[in-house]
């Protein structure tokens, strides 16, 4: 199945540079939101958007022609050290 993934801020690195943040992702069904963090290598704290829907059960699974987007968790004060 093909899922379109938009990566945002410093995840964009997961990508290659000329993919701007965007791709599309070959899955097999099944595949989870956490599967894709996985996936992608990506331990830090996150906010995910499926179809535009934010998420916070990264259990769910995604299905074909899914839109995800994973955004950097924004936070201050004694948060922002615990992300570094």
């Amino acid at each position: 199945m093909k899922v379109h993934l938009q990566l945002h801020s410093i995840l964009r690195d997961k990508l290659p540079t000329e993919a701007k943040g965007c791709t599309v992702l070959h899955l097999d069904e099944g595949t989870t939101l956490a599967g894709i963090l996985k996936m992608l290598d990506i331990k830090r704290k996150v906010v995910i958007s499926l179809n535009d829907i934010h998420q916070s059960d990264y259990s769910l699974e995604v299905q074909d022609g899914d839109e995800v987007k994973i955004f950097s968790a924004v936070s201050g004060g004694t948060d922002a050290l615990l992300l570094n």
